[in-house]
């Protein structure tokens, strides 16, 4: 199955009741997000609209488990997403999912590298490091120009994402990077830009 192929059959009117909270919207795909990753068997033949098809009706039932109200389900997922680029580890997705809600309230720029980069690879993530000229990328999914969230999912998250889009921890944490000394994906969260910094420097070293 060619690409162009499954790209065609994002277009198509499905009938779940989810999808008209779905807003217009300058995103690159409407249904970007919604396609549940999972493992799925399909037999010989299949087309793509009944893969989109099955992927959908997959996070339809997901999503039920946590909620029917559908009304603010674009933020949830965009949110989710987020989490799903931005933590490697699941315990740390609802505090990092804490961490954005802390600078949404402050009316922070979220300053998402994950966000960045959507733009930047088209959603492949092929790209390792976010260099200081790709923060000026004229995009509505940079969170490092454009306050709030971005103008739509930057992946298709797991039910944990989704949860912790849901369900943010409480903290005061408003920044975060990757703890370089433990070499496992987890990161070190702190209160002030001073913290921040002071911490970015000492990971340079241990890298």
């Amino acid at each position: 199955m060619e690409s162009s192929e499954f790209l065609k059959a994002l277009d198509y009117n499905y009938n779940y009741e989810f999808i008209k909270y779905i807003p217009e919207g300058e995103y690159k795909y409407k249904l970007q997000g919604f396609l549940f990753p999972a493992t799925y068997a399909f037999e010989k033949g299949v087309t793509a609209r009944d893969i989109v098809d099955k992927m959908l009706k997959t996070f339809e039932e997901r999503y039920s488990k946590f909620s029917d109200d559908y009304s603010n389900i674009f933020e949830i997922v965009t949110r989710a997403s987020i989490i799903e680029r931005e933590a490697k580890l699941d315990n740390e997705r609802f505090i990092i999912s804490g961490v954005i809600s802390n600078r949404l309230e402050k009316d922070m720029l979220l300053q998402i590298d994950a966000c960045v980069l959507y733009p930047l690879t088209d959603g492949l993530y092929n790209k390792n490091r976010v260099l200081y000229a790709d923060l000026e990328v004229e995009s509505l999914y940079n969170t490092y120009k454009y306050k709030g969230l971005p103008v739509g999912p930057i992946c298709n998250p797991g039910i944990v994402s989704i949860d912790a889009a849901l369900h943010p921890e409480g903290n005061e944490w408003l920044y975060y990077h990757t703890d370089e000394g433990k070499k496992d994906g987890s990161h070190i969260f702190t209160k002030t830009h001073e913290e921040h910094v002071n911490t970015m420097k000492h990971n340079i070293w241990l890298r």
